[in-house]
């Protein structure tokens, strides 16, 4: 991707966050980008291509670094089973990290704004970019427990996606809440209870 389609697919994000998908224009866009329609037009050709890329650009780093740190931790398992607060910490770490920065909240921020509206195509979109992320986790969450049904599994997948939702959109009210931003050491063991958190909630789930 060139320097041109990232400036506007920021400008997009930046567009998304404040006005969502169905009041974004293409206009403001091409201005916050500094670049002429024609160019994004050449480059993306419409609103719903701009969010399929912004929504790749965010996250399909993040999904492959996560199916890479499974599949090491796997190996490192004589029968492939990671136990599920590794588990838990491979899929939140690094998405918490990444997107909990200011570059990260206004992406989280246009997402939020968009996946409000009731846009087909754009729960079409993020079942495409999580696809593979969800069958990978989804297979070795199965695996770390056993004692749970499928349907059960999956439905703890869906509060986990939904708690690292939350904490990313409501991170700076920390900020309100507590004395100060976070320092780094702080912000790691604040992120170690989350998952401890989670893992505990997963824990405690009834069989199917």
């Amino acid at each position: 991707m060139n320097s041109t389609q990232i400036k506007v697919l920021e400008a997009a994000e930046t567009e998304f966050a404040e006005f969502g998908f169905a009041g974004a224009s293409i206009r403001n866009i091409t201005q916050r980008a500094g670049v002429n329609i024609a160019s994004v037009n050449y480059h993306f050709g419409s609103k719903e291509a701009l969010i399929r890329q912004l929504l790749e650009h965010r996250i399909a780093p993040l999904n492959k670094l996560r199916i890479e740190r499974l599949h090491e931790a796997q190996v490192r398992y004589p029968d492939q089973v990671v136990p599920l607060n590794e588990l838990v910490d491979i899929l939140v770490r690094p998405l918490i990290e990444k997107l909990i920065t200011e570059e990260g909240g206004q992406f989280v921020r246009a997402m939020a704004r968009c996946m409000s509206e009731p846009l087909e195509f754009l729960q079409e979109v993020d079942r495409e970019v999580f696809h593979e992320i969800f069958l990978e986790f989804s297979q070795a969450f199965t695996s770390a427990l056993p004692h749970l049904g499928r349907e059960a599994v999956v439905h703890q997948l869906h509060f986990v996606i939904c708690s690292m939702v939350g904490m990313m959109m409501h991170f700076p009210r920390l900020e309100t809440l507590g004395p100060s931003r976070p320092s780094k050491k702080q912000f790691d063991q604040l992120l170690d209870d989350f998952i401890h958190f989670i893992t505990s909630g997963i824990e405690g789930a009834r069989s199917a």
